[in-house]
């Protein structure tokens, strides 16, 4: 059935239209009240500058450095049996995972687009694996959420179990509807009688070889490729920051954690982080759940780096919305058992950001940077590890 133009060119009309008229409001808005939205710019430029670039960067450029090296795809072969029948995805997806898993969005996304590059994905395959890689970053839930706005280590680890856990359980809900893996590229039938290590070793070598770049070249594709993301993960951050000290300037009647936590993930924690007394399960749900949905600026960070894929907004939205039902019930139902399991806890870079929640940003990953980088890549190679090792049980139950 053919759609009607004029019914789209109407439509088209009224977005521009309404688009047009949020754009001249927000500069109105600006403009009448320029010393708020400077601080509130402000402190999204640092929030950015001292947490969310160094925790990022790093990551990124390993990322790219593995995916043109080939060692994601020794990996993806390792991980091909629990991708395609758990989570019905080609195998390369869990290195993808474990990138979101261990560096937070837009790492994900940015790693699903690559392989699309590559064409090694599907536009419908690369926009799911986009949407259940979708992760908050580690360091962001144990250092600046549990450590700083919280004062509470234990509680940090809680939240990353659960925010682990509900991702992986929302990509296995979302799979359900994908019966079929037909449209997954199929691994040819000799491979099969190779040994596992040696077929990996043997993907890795190939995909190195098709790349062909020089060391100089791919490191410094890979710097730039990753210091463009983070700027626009920067400009997302600052914009929203902006609208949200709008909002609340111009609707104090709206809680400020709602409208916060709907917009951003870092000021609806704080929001959050100051709403209760004291560490409840309550709180810590609605963080689980606020960490999981991630904040619409997380969101359009992340599609705007898949935008060309075939996902939506509302289907991304979707899981988000899964995953956050998903972490929330967890943490329910686990904290009260965890509570008295954990002790209290130093945080792991040694600088705890105490006063980051009340006097404004104090922690900085620079401070850190090659600890948390060391950090991220023994992390990811534990998850490559385990995935690994629950692959080779699907292979075993197989045979």
């Amino acid at each position: 059935m053919n759609k009607d133009p004029a019914g789209g060119l109407k439509a088209g009309l009224w977005i521009t239209v309404l688009l047009g008229t949020a754009a001249f409001l927000l500069v109105a808005a600006i403009v009448s009240g320029p010393e708020t939205a400077f601080e509130a710019s402000l402190h999204a430029l640092q929030l950015w500058w001292h947490i969310v670039f160094p925790a990022l960067l790093p990551f990124l450029v390993l990322t790219e450095i593995m995916l043109a090296s080939g060692a994601s795809h020794g990996a993806g072969v390792l991980l091909e049996p629990l991708m395609r029948r758990v989570l019905k995805l080609p195998g390369q997806a869990g290195w993808v995972l474990v990138t979101g898993m261990t560096a937070g969005f837009p790492a994900g996304a940015q790693a699903a687009q690559t392989l699309a590059q590559q064409d090694r994905l599907s536009p419908q395959l690369t926009g799911r694996l986009a949407s259940l890689s979708h992760f908050c970053s580690p360091m962001a839930i144990l250092i600046v959420v549990g450590a700083g706005m919280l004062q509470d280590p234990a509680a940090g680890y809680v939240l990353l179990i659960t925010h682990w856990s509900g991702g992986l359980l929302a990509a296995w809900t979302r799979s359900r509807k994908h019966q079929s893996s037909d449209d997954i590229p199929s691994v040819p039938h000799h491979q099969h009688t190779s040994p596992l290590l040696l077929r990996a070793a043997q993907a890795a070598g190939q995909a190195r070889a098709r790349d062909g770049r020089s060391l100089g070249r791919l490191l410094g594709d890979s710097v730039s490729r990753s210091v463009q993301t983070l700027m626009i993960t920067g400009g997302y951050i600052i914009i929203f920051a902006v609208l949200i000290s709008l909002l609340q300037h111009y609707f104090p009647i709206v809680p400020g954690s709602l409208t916060s936590g709907t917009l951003e993930l870092y000021t609806g924690a704080q929001a959050l982080s100051h709403a209760f007394t004291g560490t409840t399960p309550t709180q810590l749900a609605l963080l689980s759940a606020l960490l999981a949905w991630g904040g619409l600026s997380g969101q359009l960070q992340s599609l705007s780096i898949v935008k060309e894929r075939a996902i939506s907004w509302r289907a991304y939205a979707g899981h988000r919305l899964l995953h956050a039902l998903y972490a929330a019930g967890i943490t329910l139902l686990i904290w009260k058992p965890l509570q008295g399991l954990l002790p209290p806890a130093a945080p792991a870079f040694g600088s705890i950001p105490a006063e980051y929640a009340h006097n404004g940003l104090s922690f900085s990953g620079w401070d850190s940077f090659v600890d948390l980088f060391l950090w991220q890549v023994v992390l990811g190679l534990v998850l490559v590890l385990a995935f690994s090792l629950t692959s080779r049980f699907f292979i075993q139950r197989k045979d």
